[in-house]
């Protein structure tokens, strides 16, 4: 196979997609050759031999789309490549169908968000099949959908705990403040430990990443001061991916109060990096069925920050050694269904064959 793999970013250091390089280095041991077409590149540290980049730039609409489809012809019509594959951007895949189905060639997506609009539905109408990590990742009721699981890199994601210094549970969140991450829910557990006499601190990773973000951020911080919470919570922005593993062992659990509804790829991270998990929303119990009933002890009401402290503190009262053993059967999840390679390799299977996963 010779993929086209379009995507927003190719960057290892990117702190939100710099995963991709993983991805198309796990593409790249499946396909002959991979050509990347980025708005934008950075690090590109581990690219493999058998993949070429080309950029197609931020600015300009029209610009863009000219570039866009000059290289898809060069592609498809000269070098003879015979399958596209668009990252979680709809009209990638809908722009370029047109070009590639000229030339013989297939249309897929990877698509993992509850949003539903036009772009979307055009592009599950033009594609061969449309990809996502689970059935709530895709809320389109579509023959075309595959669902086969996230893509961890089990080897980023490993090492040892970083020892604590302080008493109580280190909570960790990752996502970007905004109203979709709830993380007003998670100070709200916060402060209900700290009103028990838990000492819980909070590392929060992320940030805005565009304007309309910063409004929301400044009511987060206010409550934050409402609380009391100042010296519990430590904002730490956005960490590049390479630098994201580390703030897995720094931590004693990892806490989700997105209202997406679906799998968050930050909760299997987490898993593989054997640290606990709390999470709200109903894609996490099919997730954790191998755990049996003390799944239920990783989940919480969306919203309730009630319920979350006490999931917390419940957590937080196990030996050490029961949260560890917890952890490894966390990892083993990913192992068996979300790991990288294995991804990859189902994709290219798919793309190729046809055939169901």
């Amino acid at each position: 196979m010779k993929l086209v793999f379009v995507t927003q970013v190719l960057d290892a250091d990117d702190a939100v997609l710099g995963f991709v390089m993983r991805w198309v280095q796990g593409l790249a041991a499946h396909c002959d050759r991979v050509r990347v077409l980025a708005l934008e590149v950075g690090n590109l540290a581990g690219l493999p031999a058998n993949v070429e980049v080309q950029v197609l730039g931020r600015r300009g609409r029209l610009v863009r789309w000219l570039r866009y489809r000059r290289f898809l012809r060069k592609a498809f019509a000269v070098d003879g490549f015979d399958t596209l594959l668009a990252h979680m951007v709809p009209r990638y895949a809908s722009l370029a169908d047109g070009v590639v189905r000229a030339h013989g060639g297939r249309t897929f997506l990877w698509y993992t968000h509850k949003g539903v609009d036009k772009r979307l539905l055009q592009a599950i109408a033009v594609v061969d099949r449309v990809f996502t990590a689970s059935q709530e990742s895709l809320r389109v009721d579509t023959p075309k959908r595959l669902v086969t699981g996230h893509g961890i890199d089990l080897g980023h994601f490993e090492g040892p705990q970083i020892p604590s210094e302080v008493p109580g549970p280190r909570l960790l969140s990752i996502g970007r403040l905004t109203p979709a991450k709830d993380p007003m829910t998670t100070l709200d557990a916060l402060a209900e430990l700290r009103r028990r006499g838990i000492t819980a601190t909070l590392e929060w990773v992320g940030g805005g990443l565009v304007g309309s973000d910063e409004a929301y951020q400044r009511r987060v911080r206010e409550r934050v001061l409402e609380l009391g919470l100042e010296s519990a919570v430590q904002w730490s922005g956005m960490v590049p991916y390479r630098q994201i593993a580390e703030r897995y062992r720094s931590a004693d659990l990892l806490v989700s109060s997105s209202l997406t509804g679906s799998v968050d790829k930050v909760v299997l991270e987490a898993m593989a990096s054997r640290l606990p998990v709390i999470a709200s929303g109903e894609a996490y119990p099919p997730l954790w069925t191998r755990l049996g009933e003390e799944a239920q002890a990783l989940a919480f009401e969306a919203g309730n920050g009630a319920e979350l402290a006490e999931r917390v503190a419940a957590m937080w009262a196990r030996p050490a050694v029961e949260r560890a053993a917890l952890g490894e059967r966390l990892r083993e999840i990913v192992a068996q269904d979300h790991e990288v390679d294995g991804l990859m390799e189902r994709l290219v299977v798919a793309m190729g064959t046809g055939a169901a996963l």
